[in-house]
C-alpha cells in the first residue's frame, strides 16, 4: 500500500484498472463514508476503501493533477484535471466542501466506441446513423446536446469514425476526453492559472486552419460566442460542440438567452440530443440505466426566426428510435456534395443502414475507410 501511495495513486489505483467501474468518488473521510465506485450494469455501490487523512487525500488528488500544473489548495479549493491514463478529475475542499475534501473521477474507454457499437447497444438507429455518416462527409456542423453523462463524447468520438483519417482536426477542450484515431491532430487545453480559457483556445483555431474544429462543451457566452463565431467564419469543413440540453428547442433558447442572434443560429446545420435516464421494471425493481439518441433535428429559418425540422425522435413507448420528417435543408447538401438525385440518395443511405447493421451484428469495428 506505501508503494502504491508513493509511486501510483494508492488503492484508487487498482480502481483505475478495472475496466467494470466507469466513475469513482472520495466523498469525504472515516469509515463511514468509504469510497463509492459505479459499476457497469450495476449502478453506485460502496467500496471497502476509505481515507481518514485530509492531507493524504489533498496529496493524492495534486498527484493526479500534477501533469496538467493544477493544484488543490486553500487559495484554489476545486480543480478539473486529467490523469495519465485519460480519465477526468473534478475535487474540491474546504471552504467548498463543507462535508470534507471530495473527487469524482469519470474513466472513459481505451478504446472508443465505434459506429457499430452504438447500433448494437441501441443507441442509435442505423438508419439515423446512415444519415449522420453520410453527412460527417460533408460541410457540416454538429451540436450535441444532452445531460450529464448521457453519453455526448461518446457519440461525437464515434462519429469522427466516419471522417477521413489524414485530415487535420483542431479539439479545444477545458479537460481532455475527446480521443479521436486521426493523425494530423491538435489538442489545445484550458489552463486557468495562466488566464488561457476556453474563449481565447477557441479564437485561435481561427488562424491553424484546420478542416475540422472540436469543442469539448460550451457553457458560458463567452464560449458559445467564440464557437458561433467559427461556424461564421466557415472554418473548414465543419465545427462541432457539446452543450447541455434536454432537447433541441431548449438548446436554441438557451443559445439565444447566452447571446446568441436569432439569425446565427442557423449556422448549426444540426441539434443531436442524447439523454441517460433510469429505466425500472416494476415487477422485479431492477433498474437499468439507459442512453438513447432521443432527437435529431435540423435548423431552419422560418419567417426570420429560428426554428427546428425533427428527423428523428425517440418512441418511448416503442423504446425505439422513429424516423419523423424528410430533411429539407440537409438533403439538398447531401444531393450536392454527392452529386446525386432525391432517390439515389435514398438508396445511398439504404446501402449504409444495411452495411452498418451488417457489421454490427459481426461484431466489428469496421472504420468508414473501409465501410466505402
Amino acid at each position: 500500500m506505501l508503494d502504491s501511495l508513493i509511486f501510483d495513486f494508492g488503492p484508487i489505483s487498482w480502481m483505475l484498472r478495472d475496466e467494470h467501474l466507469e466513475e469513482i468518488a472520495i466523498i469525504g473521510l472515516g469509515r463511514e463514508k468509504p469510497v463509492q465506485v459505479y459499476y457497469v450494469g450495476m449502478g453506485w455501490l460502496r467500496s471497502n476503501v476509505c481515507f481518514t487523512d485530509e492531507t493524504v487525500v489533498r496529496n493524492l488528488i495534486n498527484k493526479m493533477s500534477r501533469k496538467i500544473g493544477r493544484r488543490l489548495t486553500l487559495q484554489t479549493p476545486k480543480l478539473n484535471a486529467t490523469l495519465p491514463g485519460g480519465a477526468r478529475l473534478n475535487a474540491s475542499m474546504e471552504p467548498i466542501a463543507f462535508t470534507g475534501p471530495n473527487a469524482t473521477i469519470r474513466k472513459f474507454r481505451a478504446k472508443p466506441f465505434t459506429p457499430q457499437d452504438l447500433v448494437r447497444q441501441g443507441t442509435v438507429s442505423a438508419e439515423a446513423l446512415a444519415f449522420l455518416w453520410m453527412l460527417m462527409e460533408t460541410d457540416f456542423s454538429l451540436l450535441i446536446g444532452g445531460n450529464t453523462g448521457s453519453g455526448k463524447t461518446s457519440t461525437l468520438n464515434a462519429l469522427f469514425e466516419f471522417v477521413p483519417k489524414d485530415e487535420r482536426i483542431i479539439v479545444v477542450e477545458e479537460t481532455p476526453e475527446i480521443n479521436l484515431p486521426h493523425r494530423h491532430l491538435v489538442k489545445l487545453n484550458v489552463v486557468d492559472n495562466l488566464g488561457i480559457g476556453m474563449k481565447e483556445l477557441i479564437v485561435d483555431t481561427l488562424r491553424m486552419r484546420p478542416d475540422r474544429i472540436v469543442v469539448g462543451e460550451i457553457r458560458n457566452p463567452e464560449e458559445v460566442s467564440a464557437f458561433v463565431d467559427t461556424l461564421l467564419a466557415g472554418q473548414g469543413k465543419g465545427s462541432y460542440a457539446t452543450f447541455h440540453a434536454q432537447s433541441g428547442s431548449e438548446a436554441l433558447t438557451r443559445l439565444k438567452k447566452l447571446g446568441v442572434l436569432e439569425m446565427d443560429l442557423a449556422s448549426i446545420d444540426l441539434i443531436l440530443v442524447q439523454k441517460r435516464w433510469n429505466s425500472i421494471d416494476l415487477a422485479s425493481n431492477a433498474r437499468t440505466e439507459v442512453r438513447r439518441v432521443i432527437e435529431l433535428s435540423e435548423v431552419v429559418m422560418q419567417q426570420g426566426r429560428a426554428g427546428l425540422n425533427t428527423l428523428f425522435e425517440f418512441d418511448y413507448a416503442g423504446k425505439t428510435l422513429q424516423k419523423k420528417n424528410e430533411s429539407t435543408r440537409l438533403r439538398e447538401k447531401l444531393c450536392r456534395t454527392f452529386g446525386l438525385s432525391e432517390a439515389a440518395l435514398g438508396e445511398e443511405l439504404a446501402r449504409r443502414e444495411r452495411l452498418l447493421l451488417e457489421t454490427a451484428d459481426k461484431n466489428a469495428a469496421v472504420e468508414a475507410t473501409v465501410l466505402v
